[in-house]
């Protein structure tokens, strides 16, 4: 069980990016939207961490791994963490870095192409914002909101 004033204001802060609008199709590709992205991997992955460590572990496997890899969602986000800068500041600086910049990406709705950095990729859900670090891709709807949802549902009474 969740009982700790940081923990329940980490999970604060997951719905309020769950939730913002920098995550919209509407929302402008010079937005802050990789700094908001990191920071909801990182305080995910301490959610998916704090499950783990009472017993439980969050693992669907539905869309998870790309390019043959075999995955669960926990280990995906792991993943993805350890990507990432340590902060989003750091994220913010390491933006400056043209190499670094053109490996986060994101598609909105089901397609398939090719990204300016020449990065394959396909989408699956009409409704739904893909994210792809390199040949990783993840959901905010069908991962990363049900993830959260799965481990709230058992952290909290």
């Amino acid at each position: 069980m969740v009982d700790n004033a940081t923990s329940v204001k980490s999970l604060k802060r997951i719905h309020e990016l769950l939730e913002s609008p920098l995550f919209r199709e509407n929302s402008s590709d010079d937005a802050p939207w990789k700094s908001a992205f990191a920071e909801l991997i990182m305080l995910v992955n301490d959610l998916l961490v704090e499950e783990n460590a009472v017993g439980h572990r969050v693992s669907f496997y539905e869309g998870v791994g790309v390019n043959g890899k075999i995955q669960d969602i926990t280990s995906l986000v792991d993943w993805l963490h350890s990507y990432l800068p340590g902060s989003p500041a750091d994220l913010t600086a390491r933006l400056a870095y043209q190499g670094y910049y053109h490996r986060l990406n994101r598609y909105f709705g089901r397609g398939t192409g090719y990204f300016a950095n020449g990065l394959f990729f396909t989408s699956d859900y009409d409704d739904d914002v893909a994210f792809f670090l390199d040949d990783q891709r993840i959901y905010l709807n069908h991962h990363i909101s049900r993830a959260v949802d799965e481990a709230e549902h058992h952290l909290l009474p």
